[in-house]
């Protein structure tokens, strides 16, 4: 069923004699979201019992699909995508009787392949390292670049603990990943899509960096703020190397870097400068 056809659909029963003498509803608040590994994902909400409410997902977060539909019961609404597997990454809002969630949730799911990787939260929600890399053999480690020390800090898996176990992964933080295994794995990223106005400060000088705004494309499409001088070093994890994309005399004579969700990257920046961005759904 179409986009259009559906919300037409609802705003129909919602005005039906039956539904509309129902009292006005809250947004819906999504919440309890878990990505089951390599497969499903959940998440619950709440309104009265008897709503009609359509789940909407999107891969970019401007175009949004119908993908369902269901029926409040007693107690806490459950949706589980059972298609999530197709896609690294996906996003979910509901609308239940003529009224939008509050918030936008979803997962990105990134591969790490045996060796180095950098990683970012795309997620407005903190993730504890713990909870997000569990599971993860000793010699496991990440590090974060501290900008005001200028220096590497390490967290890594001892006997099978990470040495600091309460890190929590805020939202754009990049981090320096090193699987150490002969194993392809992943690490799932799930939370709440940050809107409103956004802002990422870019100091002089190196700092590791990502998108305030979990969308894949260029740099430039992406909205940051290049000016001359600027280097770029973007991992390649397959071939375990950098790339590196400078910025000459108004132009990438190298190409433009191209990101995806939830990749950081590092920054060699001229002067200081602020990545801002403004989403709102």
């Amino acid at each position: 069923m179409k986009l259009n056809s559906l919300i037409q659909k609802i705003l129909d029963r919602a005005r039906s004699p039956g539904i509309g003498k129902q009292k006005t509803i809250a947004p819906p608040v999504l919440g309890e979201a878990l990505r089951y590994p390599y497969g499903p994902f959940r998440f619950r909400f709440l309104v009265p019992p008897g709503v009609e409410c359509a789940v909407f997902s999107s891969t970019d977060l401007g175009t949004w699909t119908p993908i369902g539909e269901t029926t409040a019961p007693e107690g806490p609404t459950e949706y589980v995508d059972s298609e999530a597997f197709k896609f690294s990454w996906r996003f979910y809002r509901v609308c239940c009787q003529e009224v939008w969630s509050a918030n936008v949730i979803g997962y990105v799911s990134v591969s790490l392949p045996p060796g180095f990787s950098l990683l970012a939260n795309p997620f407005q929600t903190e993730c504890l390292i713990n909870h997000l890399f569990k599971d993860w053999p000793d010699g496991t480690t990440l590090h974060r670049f501290d900008t005001s020390l200028f220096r590497l800090v390490e967290n890594e898996v001892k006997d099978g603990l990470w040495t600091n176990p309460s890190h929590k992964l805020a939202h754009g933080e990049g981090i320096i990943f090193y699987n150490p295994t002969f194993d392809y794995r992943w690490a799932s990223f799930v939370g709440e899509v940050a809107q409103g106005p956004l802002l990422v400060p870019i100091p002089s000088g190196f700092s590791i960096r990502s998108s305030p705004v979990p969308k894949a494309g260029n740099l430039e499409d992406l909205g940051f703020p290049i000016a001359e001088g600027d280097v770029i070093h973007v991992f390649d994890r397959e071939g375990q190397k950098y790339l590196i994309y400078p910025y000459k005399d108004g132009k990438w004579p190298d190409g433009q870097p191209t990101l995806s969700v939830g990749e950081a990257f590092w920054v060699a920046k001229t002067v200081p400068g602020n990545w801002t961005r403004s989403l709102i759904i």
